[in-house]
């Protein structure tokens, strides 16, 4: 029930601010956005305001990533990604998880606090990078086709694949009631998992199988977002877990629908639009302030997290593929950085105080959350002007040879 009223209490607001050419204006500002949010948030706190209910924040990030979910299941074919895009391929089923374990290790040794479990916890939240930063900016410079490719895919197929994986983990982390055996918890979240993708999965299917008898193309987006919304709203009665319901939907979909690229990246480019503003403004101050606490080897970690630690097991996944050396330096450190997908998905972890050192995951989270969102920002635009500058002399040099 709270879900759903989240649901359409969000839709109408981001709704309301699109069609003001709002959140057009702002989306591409979230480091700006995550400071408002976080300034609003201490001034708030500051005159003794009266704090919103936990689980009402956390089914809030649970409709917004369910949103992210969908958008980016439905961009891809599962069983065409490795012939599609190699490069999203490597990068989602040998990068990902290298980052996960060495990231959950490191968080495990140098942040305070964490238990194995909410260490990895904490890193299975950081994988989760749904939204590629600057993802406009490559998709119309005259990159190479391969790396437009991969900056579209990598990111929505990380999450897609990895949001499972990471709600185990959170299962994982999860203290049981005394009562109950240890792994209650995680054999819950299983069941969950699963009756979401068979739920999710079937109401994918049949917009899809609905949008290909379609006589009217323009007709499949919606037809997929009416099975993601339907999917959500009906997991939770069913027991399965609403935000992979969602993506189960946009993956089955994904798979079996006819519909075109272009009209694939417009429904993403649409859920981003309205998501990803409200997302980084509500991180910043939901989650902003509670960086004051970090102390010296949490900024330690946060740093490593959001560079070497991100960039160095993306470089090792891509270094068998036929890729220039300079655009697999730029895939390396481009994409990966923990962005919206993983705001709010800590959020969403608000209502669950029996997940253990939860504070600690929450202030290590938000730091490098926010440490890797102006990395992105600072380093992106400047990656590329290097990546076009040295694609065109090789080029050249190429011409030159031949």
């Amino acid at each position: 029930m709270i879900f759903a009223a989240s649901a359409a209490i969000l839709a109408a607001i981001l709704m309301s601010l699109d069609r003001a050419k709002v959140l057009e204006r702002i989306a591409r500002a979230p480091a700006l956005l995550m400071v408002v949010g976080m300034a609003a948030a201490m001034v708030y706190r500051g005159v003794g305001a009266p704090v919103a209910p936990a689980e009402w924040v956390a089914a809030g990030a649970d409709v917004m990533l369910a949103a992210l979910g969908f958008a980016a299941a439905a961009q891809f074919r599962v069983s065409r990604l490795a012939t599609a895009c190699p490069a999203s391929f490597r990068l989602t089923i040998g990068g990902a998880p290298l980052f996960l374990v060495i990231c959950g290790l490191a968080a495990f040794v140098l942040a305070p606090n964490l238990t194995l479990g909410s260490a990895f916890l904490l890193a299975g939240a950081l994988t989760l990078n749904g939204a590629a930063f600057d993802r406009r900016a490559v998709a119309d410079a005259p990159a190479p086709a391969a790396i437009k490719g991969a900056v579209r895919l990598e990111s929505a197929a990380i999450l897609a694949l990895g949001l499972p994986v990471a709600i185990l983990l959170e299962a994982a982390a999860t203290a049981a009631p005394e009562s109950m055996p240890a792994a209650t918890p995680l054999f819950e979240a299983s069941f969950a998992t699963l009756g979401a993708f068979a739920l999710g999965g079937l109401a994918g299917l049949a917009a899809a199988v609905a949008g290909n008898l379609s006589k009217n193309k323009q007709r499949r987006a919606p037809y997929a977002i009416a099975a993601a919304i339907a999917a959500a709203l009906l997991a939770a009665p069913f027991g399965a877990h609403p935000v992979f319901a969602a993506t189960a939907a946009g993956l089955l979909w994904g798979e079996e629908t006819s519909a075109p690229a272009m009209t694939r990246v417009r429904m993403r480019r649409r859920i981003d639009r309205l998501v990803l503003p409200a997302t980084f403004l509500a991180f910043g101050a939901l989650l902003g302030p509670q960086i004051l606490q970090a102390d010296m080897l949490t900024v330690v970690f946060a740093i490593a997290a959001a560079t070497v630690l991100r960039a160095g097991p993306r470089l090792a996944s891509l270094g068998s593929l036929s890729l220039a050396k300079e655009s697999q330096l730029f895939l390396a450190w481009f994409g990966g950085a923990p962005g919206a997908a993983s705001a709010l998905f800590l959020i969403s972890l608000f209502d669950a105080p029996s997940i253990m050192a939860l504070d600690a995951v929450l202030t290590v989270g938000a730091l490098t959350v926010m440490l890797s969102v102006f990395a992105a920002r600072m380093t992106s635009r400047p990656l590329l002007k290097v990546l076009l500058k040295e694609t065109a002399v090789a080029r050249k040099r190429a011409l030159y040879v031949g």
